[in-house]
């Protein structure tokens, strides 16, 4: 037999801030980006083994639609041999960067989200001309940086709050690559938490603390840093001020847990290389019944009259008249006894060697479904990487649609029965790529 070749790695980073003045995206009733604090970067990984290849970006944004996604892996294709079933994108959903797609009468956006395709498919076709033997080593840490938000008051409402004794996932996964001499090249952190910390008023452009922790690993490791953001659709940050401190501060205790466990990884040969792509239809939320579903639109329609009376900004009579839709959509569901259109939408996941596997899923997950195709996965490491390939709103678990709050019934587009279908999913795929050593 002849010698197993270890796997390739190259890596690079594109600078994707947007200009000051473009919509900010995270909050719907802030207005346009006033300033610049720190960059937004695009940071684009790619492995080679046994002939196959295959590409991650990380980009410090909210989110993207599954279009501009489509683009991307078109435009690398075009530029490289990766094909685009074997590429993914995620975000690392900062709540201080721009909206990116969605508002296309504004000439700021279309010709960021243009830019944006060539600056992501250049920074793979770059990170594709770097690739060099490499050694891989995962360990696993903990954070104390997030906090479970779906607080429960004395009248049983749930609210963006406080929630101690709520689940959580608490741990951090470091990948530490090296080059074949000892250097290090990239460290890919999966971790859950929401970039919130600057709170909902503060309008300058920032990364919030996966941005501090990339100082502080950064000039630390030498490595390039990757965040990759988990499932954190019910953890915000631990700390919410209207300044860049809690940012910095949170980045900092992060990126020091990281420090301490690439240190402790002792990084080995690894070869094999496997992604695997699955379309799933996700069932459409109706707002758990016919009367529920008409006393939101009662309520809606009286707010957005409201909003467009005082002069609100776009954003928010943007929200609410999208939630109002939604909510006359699923009434006619209701009324006339068909479903809704499902949801179509993708999922991925990757063998890297034997050991290390991610799961790539779109939408804002609940921790404790992140955390359960986790722990069910045949492999011994694996990431749970969210705000992946598209954007779909929140799949809460389902104990959480009785209780409602936000994530509910708000910001989800998605019936009690999406997040089996996506740990279902993702567990097969998983196995799958366990049996596959090609």
């Amino acid at each position: 037999m002849g010698e197993v070749e270890t796997i390739k790695v190259g890596v690079a980073r594109a600078n994707i801030t947007p200009p000051v003045g473009i919509r900010s995206a995270g909050y719907a009733s802030r207005g346009p980006l006033t300033s610049f604090h720190d960059p937004l970067y695009a940071t684009a990984i790619v492995f080679e083994s046994g002939g196959r290849k295959a590409a991650l970006i990380s980009c410090d944004l909210i989110d993207l639609d599954a279009g501009t996604v489509g683009e991307v892996r078109e435009e690398v294709a075009k530029r490289t041999s990766i094909p685009p079933e074997a590429m993914t994108v995620v975000c690392t959903h900062t709540h201080y960067g721009p909206d990116p797609y969605r508002d296309k009468s504004a000439p700021d956006v279309m010709a960021y989200r243009s830019n944006l395709i060539f600056l992501l498919a250049g920074a793979v076709q770059e990170a594709d001309s770097k690739l060099e033997p490499a050694l891989i080593g995962v360990e696993w840490g903990e954070s104390d940086i997030g906090i479970n938000r779906r607080e429960k008051l004395p009248d049983g409402r749930v609210v963006l709050g406080r929630n101690p004794l709520g689940p959580i996932d608490r741990s951090v996964g470091v990948m530490r690559i090296d080059s074949a001499d000892g250097k290090g090249m990239a460290v890919l952190v999966n971790f859950q938490c929401h970039p919130v910390s600057q709170g909902s008023r503060v309008s300058h452009i920032s990364a919030d603390y996966p941005g501090a922790a990339r100082e502080v690993v950064g000039r630390l490791t030498g490595a390039t840093f990757i965040f990759l953001q988990g499932a954190c659709g019910d953890i915000n940050s631990t700390i919410r001020e209207e300044s860049y401190e809690p940012a910095r501060t949170l980045g900092v205790r992060l990126g020091c847990e990281v420090v301490r466990v690439w240190e402790m990884i002792s990084p080995q040969p690894v070869s094999g290389l496997e992604v695997r792509r699955r379309e799933v239809e996700l069932p459409r939320f109706r707002f758990i019944s016919p009367e529920r579903a008409r006393e939101l639109e009662g309520e809606l329609s009286s707010e957005l009259e409201r909003l467009k009376g005082s002069g609100a900004y776009k954003g928010m009579i943007e929200w609410v008249q999208a939630r109002l839709e939604r909510v006359r959509e699923a009434l006619k569901s209701w009324e006339s006894g068909e479903p809704l259109p499902p949801i179509k939408t993708e999922l991925q996941a990757w063998r890297i060697g034997d050991e290390i596997a991610f799961a790539a899923v779109p939408g804002e997950i609940f921790n404790q479904i992140g955390l359960r195709v986790k722990l069910s996965s045949p492999f011994k490491h694996t990431f749970f990487l969210g705000y992946a390939n598209d954007s779909i709103g929140y799949v809460p678990t389902p104990d959480a649609y009785p209780e409602g709050g936000y994530e509910v019934m708000q910001a989800c587009r998605v019936d009690p029965q999406a997040s089996e279908i996506i740990v279902r999913t993702c567990e097969e795929m998983l196995r799958e790529l366990k049996g596959c050593r090609s």
